[in-house]
């Protein structure tokens, strides 16, 4: 792939940044990909882009089965922040090391909440498995993975549940409406205490709706 290299003068500091050609699957710090390029796994299995929503003229990131005739989202990157500019660009910031959807230098969305700082050796690559994932590749640390923030979709590999050591949660939430991918009504999730209670639990507003115990 070759890509366009674009020379911008900020500060008195020559910063290099790059607009992708579509199909790479891995994004650098300086990279930039923007509504016109795509990220694509290398199996080509899944695909990362922005795409709009017609009756609501707004913007999003997300991932989708590259053979998706209806490209129907798999993971969505900003469900409550929707982007109203199209002229948008997914990027790890040099400055902070987090992934964020930034529009002329300036910061619409931050993606990541990775503490790790700014490095050089930072990468976001999409896997085979539909995971997002920005890396460190001095020490082949994984700073952050989309699989860790769930959508509305349970990908093979994903996690339902949480971690009572870290209070993290992997649920599932529904989108608003058909169209609109912000967060909706239904919550699903798995709570599981030792070796008898194993649910999955669907909760509509925050209240028990539907359960399955799985043991």
């Amino acid at each position: 792939m070759i890509n366009l290299i674009i020379f911008i003068v900020q500060c008195s500091n020559l910063i290099i940044s790059s607009v992708l050609a579509s199909g790479v699957s891995t994004i650098k710090v300086g990279d930039r990909l923007d509504l016109n390029s795509q990220l694509v796994s290398t199996d080509r299995r899944f695909t990362l882009g922005f795409f709009l929503i017609p009756e609501t003229c707004s913007t999003y990131l997300g991932i989708w089965y590259t053979h998706d005739r209806s490209s129907t989202k798999v993971w969505v990157a900003n469900r409550s922040t929707p982007i109203k500019s199209s002229s948008c660009v997914l990027m790890i910031d040099h400055r902070t090391g987090k992934l964020i959807i930034a529009n002329g230098g300036i910061s619409l969305v931050t993606i990541s909440d990775n503490q790790s700082g700014a490095s050089p050796n930072l990468t976001a690559t999409l896997q085979d498995t539909g995971d997002f994932q920005l890396k460190n590749e001095f020490d082949n640390q994984i700073l952050w993975k989309s699989f860790d923030y769930p959508s509305n979709v349970l990908l093979p590999g994903m996690k339902l549940g949480w971690d009572r050591g870290t209070g993290h949660s992997w649920e599932l939430t529904s989108w608003l409406s058909d169209t609109i991918p912000d967060l909706g009504a239904f919550t699903m999730t798995f709570d599981a205490y030792g070796e008898t209670y194993r649910n999955i639990l669907i909760r509509r507003r925050g209240l028990p709706y539907w359960s399955k115990n799985v043991n």
